[in-house]
C-alpha cells in the first residue's frame, strides 16, 4: 500500500457481490475497501491490450461507500472515459472476476 489519502467514493453494486466481498474480506482480514482497492489497482496496471473484454457497461445494485487512494480513482476516471462506461461497472466487473462470480450474463 501506498501512503497516498484514502477518499470515500460511492459506487453501486448488486447484493450478491458486496456480500461476497465482505466475506472475501473477513477470510483476507482486509476491509471490503482494501479488496476494491486491490482489484482496481490490478485493472488500471494492465496494459490496454491485456485487459479483460468489456461485458458489463453498467452499475447495478445498491450504493456503496468504499475508500480508495485518490491516485488510483483519478486513474479510474481516465478507465471510465476511454471504456465509456462507469466506475461502478469497471469495479463490479473485476470483483466478479476475482470472487469466482458469473460476468457474462448479468443483466444490467
Amino acid at each position: 500500500m501506498t501512503n497516498s489519502q484514502r477518499s470515500e467514493h460511492k459506487v453501486v453494486l448488486p447484493d450478491e457481490v458486496w456480500s461476497e466481498t465482505l466475506i472475501q474480506a473477513t477470510l483476507e482480514q482486509k476491509t471490503a475497501s482494501e479488496v476494491c482497492d486491490y482489484v482496481l489497482r490490478h485493472y488500471v496496471g494492465l496494459p490496454a491490450e491485456d485487459k479483460p473484454p468489456i461485458l458489463l457497461t453498467s452499475g447495478s445494485g445498491q450504493q456503496r461507500s468504499v475508500y480508495l487512494d485518490q491516485e488510483i480513482w483519478i486513474e479510474l476516471i481516465t478507465c471510465k472515459v476511454r471504456e465509456r462506461r462507469p466506475i461502478s461497472a469497471i469495479l463490479e466487473q473485476q470483483l466478479r472476476a476475482y470472487l469466482g462470480l458469473p460476468v457474462s450474463g448479468v443483466s444490467t
